[in-house]
């Protein structure tokens, strides 16, 4: 592009953000942000994904508007145009190439789904939901090829979860709910995500990632920002209230213990800090909450309920489901079937998901849509897995480390999906991509010579 091409349209730019922001500072500040966010796409793509990252962890917050959706556009275009300047490009492994396909699949599968859904309006909604969060999986798989790229989505990750406290904590609110935590209510803290839950399921992913990055931390002043935002991220999970967050949370903590191998004991007093912060957080600043998060009785969202009606849907329509979106509609025709339902208000008159992705899938794809989404999962967690043993193999310990976070992260994710049906969430999304993608990283240390694997050990 001629420089003076350029040059004109940053003359342009300036001139309309400066008559913008006479007018309206928010709209002038949004409009420079964007000019920046788009220049940075032109100059280099893999660190334009990387800003996006903690934008899309708060889509559902006035902060950020429609800047998620829209820098997400940017980023699809920018890769389409580019692949011809990148040239050939290796051929993805085979694990790779598995998770791809059935996402493709899946996404195909949805969109049919669409003909026999109920409301075809609302399912065509939430398959663009989809497609957008197919968007996220192709460009983290294809952009983010190297350690160092990884190492940035990751500390993204990070930095988004920190931004949906900040959120929270200064009371900007939601298109919905007020979020800032309230001691005086004890309100549950939603952050800049839009719900307590989806809140924890991240914050114990960017938690496990946390963790996998100390291996990475070269110096003391780093690693005690890591140690302090691990307690920081702990406390907000706490303040979520969430007791599908506690049981993601202890699950991760487990497979971290078994996964971990050389750096178990390191991980074990990570994941018992963060437990303990938990727990005093939980006992000092909202004694209810630990009240909630122990008891497992018949209340809150009465997800017993809607999994009891999921599972009739699902002897009625076990292959092909009843549409994408179709559980909201269709669950009212069940409420009147043999068996107690205690909280009918969330199916007959203000109709709810089911809260747990995989009933949700289930009951509106069958069994060919919850297969397919089964296999991009399992596929990702190989894949880092697969990731993890060949960095440990080459002798990059620190990688191996942050593959083995990575792995911990996504499983802490797809536990906390047996509570929230959220397919749609970018957040899941990234987290599940960060395997492919370390994989990639990972291939070239097959090939490297002997001599360097022995210098790096």
């Amino acid at each position: 592009m001629p420089s003076w091409l350029i040059a004109a349209a940053g003359l342009c730019a300036a001139a309309v953000a400066g008559s913008a922001l006479v007018r309206d500072i928010p709209l002038g500040l949004a409009f420079v942000a964007g000019c920046a966010f788009l220049s940075l796409v032109f100059l280099s793509l893999p660190l334009a994904l990387v800003v996006w990252v903690p934008i899309a962890w708060n889509e559902f917050s006035h902060v950020t508007d429609k800047a998620p959706l829209a820098g997400l556009m940017l980023l699809f275009v920018a890769w389409i145009g580019t692949r011809r300047i990148r040239g050939a490009i290796v051929a993805p492994e085979l694990t790779v190439r598995i998770a791809r396909i059935a996402f493709v699949l899946l996404l195909v599968w949805l969109t049919l789904s669409i003909s026999w859904a109920s409301d075809r309006a609302d399912a065509w909604a939430e398959t663009k939901g989809w497609y957008l969060a197919g968007v996220v999986f192709l460009l983290i798989t294809t952009i983010a090829t190297t350690s160092r790229r990884v190492r940035l989505i990751a500390l993204a990750f990070i930095a988004g979860a920190l931004l949906s406290i900040v959120i929270g904590l200064t009371g900007s609110g939601l298109s919905t709910t007020a979020n800032a935590i309230d001691l005086a209510t004890r309100q549950r803290f939603a952050g800049g995500a839009g719900d307590p839950n989806y809140l924890a399921a991240g914050l114990i992913a960017a938690i496990a990632l946390a963790v996998g990055l100390m291996a990475s931390a070269r110096d003391a002043l780093a690693k005690l920002g890591l140690a302090t935002t691990i307690l920081a991220l702990a406390a907000a999970m706490a303040a979520t209230g969430s007791r599908g967050g506690i049981i993601a949370a202890l699950c991760a903590f487990a497979a971290a213990l078994v996964l971990a191998r050389e750096r178990r004991a390191e991980t074990a007093a990570f994941g018992v800090l963060a437990i303990a912060s938990v727990m005093c957080f939980l006992l000092l600043s909202t004694p209810a909450g630990l009240d909630r998060v122990t008891t497992f009785d018949a209340g809150g969202t009465g997800r017993t309920d809607l999994w009891r009606v999921a599972t009739r849907m699902v002897g009625d329509h076990p292959i092909v489901g009843v549409g994408v979106r179709g559980f909201e509609h269709e669950s009212k025709a069940y409420v009147l079937q043999p068996g107690k339902l205690t909280f009918v208000k969330y199916i007959a008159d203000r109709p709810a998901v089911t809260h747990n992705i995989y009933l949700q899938q289930l009951a509106e794809t069958g069994v060919v849509g919850l297969l397919l989404l089964l296999v991009v999962c399992l596929s990702c967690l190989a894949a880092s897995q697969i990731a993890a043993g060949r960095f440990r193999a080459g002798g990059d310990r620190p990688m191996a480390a942050l593959a083995t976070a990575a792995t911990v992260a996504m499983i802490a994710m797809l536990v906390a999906s047996f509570f929230i049906s959220n397919g749609t969430d970018k957040r899941m999304w990234i987290a599940l991509a960060l395997g492919p993608a370390l994989l990639t990283a990972a291939g070239p240390l097959l090939r490297r010579p002997a001599h360097l694997d022995s210098t790096e050990r």
